[in-house]
């Protein structure tokens, strides 16, 4: 019984709105901060390499650009917009973690039956317009096609994610703790899953 009450006064503070929110915050400005110093390591080492030779930035970057096809920019974009959907429906669709910023505090929202939906929608718009520039980012880095997979599998992982956070909506202020982890854990092995290239590409440049 005790391991049991330690356990869940784990995943509680695993799972609450500080620990939560900046784990998600800091993977994301970890992701940025990557890129940024992978782009910096490259250009320093082929400098290095130029024999005195001046190098252009832009034009080390406009070489070390590969496209990587259009279906896995298209599913990149719809997973990075499932991802921060995923986020909000997880932390802010109930009052469990954010009692006063939440979807229940929007009247015209949570009478609505297709409340939830407009809610995802609200959310996935200002998403999108973010999210349409993140397919770029991966055109520096060597992707193994087994790791676009796994990226690409994210999508399905992460819907699962929002329809276990919506269910939880459902029987508010019930909820069910095995869902809440799965819930989580998807989330976040997602986001970790599409940066995962970008931690690779900054990690390999500085070993």
């Amino acid at each position: 019984m005790i391991i049991i009450d330690q356990a869940y006064s784990l995943l509680t503070n695993i799972y609450s709105n500080q620990v939560g929110t900046g784990l998600f915050l800091f993977l994301l400005l970890m992701g940025l901060g990557s890129h940024r110093l992978y782009i910096r390591k490259v250009y320093e080492m082929v400098v290095q390499t130029s024999n005195g030779s001046q190098i252009s930035k832009k034009g080390l970057l406009d070489n070390m650009f590969k496209p990587q096809g259009s279906t896995f920019s298209a599913t990149i974009i719809s997973a990075w917009i499932l991802v921060f959907v995923a986020f909000a429906y997880y932390y802010f669709l109930t009052s469990h973690f954010f009692p006063s910023y939440n979807y229940f505090r929007v009247e015209s929202l949570a009478s609505s039956p297709l409340g939830f939906l407009f809610f995802g929608i609200m959310v996935s718009i200002p998403s999108g317009l973010v999210s349409a520039f993140l397919p770029k980012a991966y055109c520096y880095y060597e992707i193994s096609r087994e790791m676009k997979i796994l990226m690409m599998l994210t999508v399905p992982v992460l819907m699962t994610s929002i329809f276990i956070s919506a269910y939880q909506g459902t029987i508010f202020p019930h909820y069910n703790l095995g869902l809440r982890t799965m819930a989580f854990l998807a989330l976040f092995a997602s986001q970790v899953t599409l940066l995962w290239p970008i931690y690779k590409g900054a990690w390999e440049v500085t070993r």
